[in-house]
């Protein structure tokens, strides 16, 4: 075998080359590969091994591990502050991926009615949150949300309404969390969806509108059927996200007031690096994991979509 037909990969004649050589043209594949799973089975496949196994036990992280078998999660089914983190992250997931979604939808077909070279700047403007980091977001909306000197405050004294406290009241905290979030992801999702959008055939509008298809009907029989695909990488990557949220409410309100914006991720972080309850901890990780596993299932089965 020769050092061009090594570079070009042509297959090798078992007539001409040695056993080495058949040995070298088999391995190579696996070892331009090997990194990818050798990281894989290092840094993703053990730690989620050690995590199923240590949820079944107790550990403070120094002392040696006890096994206690289902104790953890019949602990976790009469724990009143996880029900509440679940109850605050299944609103969060629910009303950020329908408002965001919508939100996105819309913004995305508005995209698509604007000249192109409009559009481009817009799309570039609205994708900067999406390559911005969470620190960086969460503080200018920590700011903004000030009440000496936050941007809303101001605004509403100058309509001559008074101050809220948006992150320490309890009926503002959530909601204020929820704009934060789906105005971070709006712009992410809109540049998804408008890249569906453009995908669909503009023949089908034009047949529409030959037959006398209104806006509505042209939305709701062409434009949402063919989004279908893309509406399912929406929901699923924003419903896996909102499910495992972490950094956001606890830069921004650290899970207050009254743990009203606590989320499963930060009561999780709370009893593994505060109260030094791993093995718990590992039972609230295993739980959630099964919980975005079978709500991306539940998009499957309601988006499903079969290519014709």
């Amino acid at each position: 075998m020769t050092t061009e037909e090594l570079k070009i990969g042509k297959p090798v004649s078992s007539a001409g080359a040695t056993s080495w050589d058949r040995f070298v043209a088999k391995a190579t594949p696996y070892l331009l590969i090997a990194p990818f799973f050798v990281g894989f089975v290092a840094f993703q496949l053990v730690p989620i091994v050690f995590s199923v196994l240590l949820s079944l036990a107790e550990w403070d992280g120094m002392g040696p591990i006890t096994f206690v078998g289902l104790d953890n999660l019949a602990l976790l089914l009469k724990d009143g502050r996880y029900w509440n983190a679940l109850r605050v992250s299944f609103i969060i997931t629910l009303v950020g991926t329908l408002v965001g979604t919508a939100g996105a939808i819309l913004l995305a077909m508005l995209l698509e009615k604007v000249p192109d070279r409009l559009a481009s700047w817009l799309r570039v403007i609205f994708f900067l949150p999406a390559v911005t980091s969470v620190v960086v977001i969460t503080y200018i909306w920590k700011q903004l949300y000030s009440t000496d000197f936050g941007y809303f405050n101001t605004l509403l004294a100058q309509l001559g309404l008074p101050p809220q406290n948006w992150l320490a009241d309890p009926t503002l905290a959530l909601p204020s969390l929820l704009v934060m979030l789906i105005w971070a992801g709006l712009g992410w999702d809109a540049l998804i969806i408008s890249a569906g959008l453009r995908s669909i055939p503009d023949e089908l509008y034009d047949a529409g509108k030959v037959d006398g298809t209104g806006e509505w009907a042209e939305f709701r029989y062409i434009t949402l059927p063919l989004l279908r695909p893309t509406l399912l990488f929406v929901l699923v990557t924003s419903v896996i996200f909102l499910w495992g949220l972490f950094a956001q409410p606890q830069l921004l309100t650290d899970g207050g007031p009254f743990r009203l914006t606590q989320t499963v991720a930060l009561y999780l972080y709370d009893t593994g690096f505060q109260y030094h309850k791993f093995g718990y901890a590992s039972m609230i990780a295993v739980v959630l994991s099964i919980i975005m596993f079978i709500s991306s299932l539940l998009n499957f089965r309601l988006l499903r979509y079969e290519a014709e």
